[in-house]
């Protein structure tokens, strides 16, 4: 088995807070795996839920700026008192019954113990945090709908080193009797045999949404992954209003599926400068993102003025991440940030990983996502160019405070003890011998 994850934690912990039952049949949930567009997919298909009326959970990750964006009811973070109040009850369980359970398990326990004391919850929308088949959401055995929105080599030495190896671990998400919509980048045929061996319905976007009204979202210029994760989200909401588990309307499905998360392609101005923030983070994201600034700032592009702040994960393909980005950009225009956190590549390691990153701007002496972002805002500005920061999630809560433009909820100093390990940017790890 190349995954190295459990569940057995996650039940133990469940039912000592007896929320075991909690997922019930009164309760719409859709259960979110893939490799690049779930948490888009999931903030979409969550849109259009409250857009219908519904009360609506939502977990998520990783956060950007706040650990409480992980956790949303109705689009509202989790409160600073819900946190110190619930946190407490599961550590006790753990103790108390001597159960190891790791950050993204306490996360995840957080979230469905936080959903089950609110009032009126009528959906919650789940994403998966790596893999799925033993990710500890897996706990959910009779969802609503699950969602598989894309497969791409990633955590290869936790899934497994080929797409079909991956696309079995994802499709675990799969329950008996429960039906499945999967993404364009999914391969059918594996899913397709475990969907049949649970006797579980398997729908396609194209089987559900008439591809001729939309045979304009996938290509030329306009193909990006916020299209692709509309199709996908507007599938699954489309296949909930067919077999009558919500009463949603057309029109409520387009205004939630148009909706797109924070630092996906998030777009806004700093002084002269026009700023884009996106999380693409390996070969395949970016080069859709790629194609998506050349169609939305052509003249800029034209002319290669476009500056590039980027930072990665170190389990990142960063040598395709980096052959990726100069296709398209001057070395010189590109900036090597370093991210606060235990998952963020050393720009010592990009450099090893991408030789040509050499001619790059990087600071020896400072390398923090700050000074690269400033420096590069002021260059922007004197020479008329766009500012494009992407790479990885973990650098934009940093971007955010650098550029002033961050006035979302902040974490109490018990919330980042607790979940960002004593520093504010850290997150979890997901390392090769992670009990996750």
């Amino acid at each position: 088995n190349p995954v190295n994850l459990g569940l057995k934690n996650m039940y133990d912990i469940m039912k000592h807070l007896n929320i075991t039952n909690f997922f019930g049949n009164d309760i719409t949930v859709v259960h979110v795996a893939g490799s690049n567009g779930k948490g888009s997919t999931c903030w979409k298909i969550a849109k259009a839920l409250r857009q219908a009326g519904l009360n609506v959970g939502l977990f998520t990750s990783p956060h950007i700026s706040s650990f409480r964006e992980r956790i949303q009811f109705n689009f509202e973070p989790i409160g600073e008192a819900d946190v110190e109040q619930l946190l407490p009850e599961i550590y006790a369980i753990c103790e108390e019954h001597d159960i190891p359970g790791t950050f993204f398990e306490i996360t995840t326990l957080l979230a469905f113990l936080y959903f089950s004391r609110a009032s009126n919850v009528n959906a919650v929308v789940i994403e998966v945090g790596l893999g799925g088949r033993l990710d500890a959401t897996n706990v959910i055995d009779r969802p609503t709908l699950s969602v598989i929105t894309s497969i791409g080599l990633e955590h290869t030495h936790i899934l497994g080193n080929t797409i079909e190896l991956i696309a079995k671990e994802k499709a675990g998400i799969i329950k008996c009797d429960r039906p499945v919509v999967i993404g364009p980048c999914v391969p059918y045929s594996v899913v397709k045999e475990i969907a049949e061996n649970r006797d579980s319905a398997l729908y396609t976007c194209d089987e559900i949404i008439d591809s001729d009204n939309n045979k304009n979202s996938m290509d030329g210029e306009e193909a990006d992954f916020d299209l692709e994760n509309t199709r996908i989200a507007k599938a699954a909401l489309t296949i909930l209003q067919r077999l009558e588990i919500i009463k949603i309307t057309e029109n409520e499905i387009q205004q939630g599926v148009r909706q797109r998360p924070p630092c996906r392609f998030e777009e806004f101005s700093v002084g002269n400068v026009k700023v884009i923030l996106d999380v693409a983070h390996n070969p395949a994201a970016l080069e859709q993102l790629m194609n998506k600034m050349e169609s939305h700032y052509k003249t800029y592009w034209d002319k290669k003025a476009i500056r590039i702040v980027i930072g990665f994960s170190a389990d990142k393909d960063i040598e395709q991440c980096a052959s990726m980005l100069l296709k398209h950009a001057k070395v010189e225009c590109v900036h090597l940030a370093e991210a606060l956190n235990a998952r963020a590549a050393s720009v010592d390691a990009i450099l090893k990983a991408s030789p040509r990153l050499q001619a790059a701007n990087y600071s020896v002496g400072d390398r923090s996502v700050t000074r690269q972002v400033k420096s590069a805002l002021d260059l922007a500005s004197q020479n008329g160019e766009v500012l494009l920061i992407c790479g990885s999630f973990f650098l934009m809560g940093e971007v955010r405070e650098a550029l002033g433009v961050y006035d979302g909820p902040r974490d109490s100093e018990f919330i980042s003890a607790v979940a960002g390990m004593n520093a504010k940017y850290s997150q979890e790890n997901f390392g090769a011998n992670s009990s996750r």
